[in-house]
């Protein structure tokens, strides 16, 4: 790790725990040439995971596509403090997708995940995920859909 001050590579870690449920770790560094202290995060990187598209293109696993989903799904409800309750959601799934331990995913999958971490706290939420991942077009499809849902959930 490279010192932000001095810009040297010599740095030690003095202290670490983890934060944010356990999806970043907080590190307190001490440089060795200037003995200046600072502060890193670090969090996994998933840019190893390959997500197949509806369409069957494949493309690199993005968290702010994910993130900004999850968001567009929340406006228009009541929820308070929405952006903490979208990021809380998107470690969540971030998190599920880590303990899956592969290197490709469909789409619908992580819609999957998505939907059943809303199911169970944002109801508002997850009706407008569910209608726009799903690409519900009329009552029938939403009845069948939510079905699923509930009785699979």
């Amino acid at each position: 790790m490279e010192c932000p001050y001095c810009h040297t590579q010599q740095t030690e870690v003095t202290n670490s725990r983890p934060t944010l449920g356990e999806t970043q770790i907080w590190r307190r560094r001490k440089c060795l040439a200037c003995l200046t202290i600072f502060t890193t995060h670090e969090v996994v990187d998933l840019s190893h995971l390959i997500v197949i598209k509806k369409s069957g293109r494949s493309e690199v696993f993005n968290r702010s596509k994910l993130y900004s989903g999850i968001y567009g799904a929340t406006i228009g409800s009541k929820t308070p403090d929405r952006e903490r309750v979208v990021e809380k959601i998107t470690r969540e799934v971030e998190r599920e997708l880590l303990f899956l331990k592969r290197k490709r995913i469909m789409s619908i999958e992580i819609a999957d995940i998505v939907l059943n971490k809303l199911r169970k706290s944002q109801s508002a939420t997850f009706l407008r995920f569910l209608a726009y991942c799903k690409d519900i077009t009329n009552e029938s499809q939403m009845k069948r859909e939510l079905t699923k849902y509930i009785l699979g959930g």
